[in-house]
């Protein structure tokens, strides 16, 4: 009987160690598993320099996409941006970079498409012209914040036009001339923070803001 009572009483504290120490496993191995799922680090990839496009628009019938690219020779190879439970970081190689260089080349292609209401409804479109073009005026900032600077000392490196061809010679729509518009500008950036993001801003000449862009980093 007596032996019966102590084997009882062995096999209960062990049980109850056991499942004292299984607990206390589940939870440390919960607590590992949210502190690894709280560690994060993304990466991005500019090698070759910062991918920029929006659309815009002159009218309700000319409507336009700007796509471009800012650059810088060397600067951009193997260059990364990573963020982690740190904070941010760039790295160009095992380099740690934290200012734009010298300067930055702004290259960027402007060509027609449709309005957002004639994607709807097709109705009458008129294309960029030459006269259009010269009319715009390409304004850079940097944008900290919501702080915008405007930088001056812009250079117009490159303004050319490239005919489109007609998708449907048959179409009186297809048979009006347009073009694709390639420009390129340089903007000085020395000891500029990686933190503040170039801007482009293109306005009519009554000063209405026809398309804006920022070069993220």
């Amino acid at each position: 009987m007596e032996m019966g009572r102590f084997l009882y009483r062995f096999f209960s504290t062990v049980l109850a160690g056991l499942l004292i120490l299984s607990f206390a496993a589940a939870a440390n191995q919960e607590k590992q598993s949210k502190k690894q799922k709280h560690v994060r680090k993304d990466v991005m990839n500019f090698d070759g320099g910062i991918l920029f496009e929006t659309d815009g628009s002159l009218s309700d019938i000319t409507c336009f996409r700007l796509s471009g690219r800012a650059t810088a020779p060397g600067f951009f190879e193997n260059f990364k941006r990573i963020d982690d439970e740190h904070g941010t970081q760039y790295r160009r190689g095992p380099e740690v970079v934290t200012e734009f260089p010298e300067e930055l080349q702004f290259s960027f292609v402007i060509r027609d498409i449709p309005c957002p209401t004639q994607f709807l409804e097709p109705g009458p479109r008129r294309y960029l012209t030459k006269e259009m073009m010269q009319t715009l005026r390409f304004s850079f900032y940097w944008k900290r914040g919501v702080e915008l600077r405007h930088i001056e000392n812009i250079k117009q490196e490159v303004a050319r036009a490239e005919p489109v061809e007609p998708f449907n010679t048959g179409s009186k729509e297809e048979l009006v001339k347009h073009y694709r518009w390639f420009l390129g500008f340089t903007i000085p950036s020395a000891a500029v923070p990686l933190t503040d993001r170039p801007v482009l801003v293109i306005r009519t000449p009554d000063g209405r803001t026809a398309a804006r862009v920022a070069a993220r980093l």
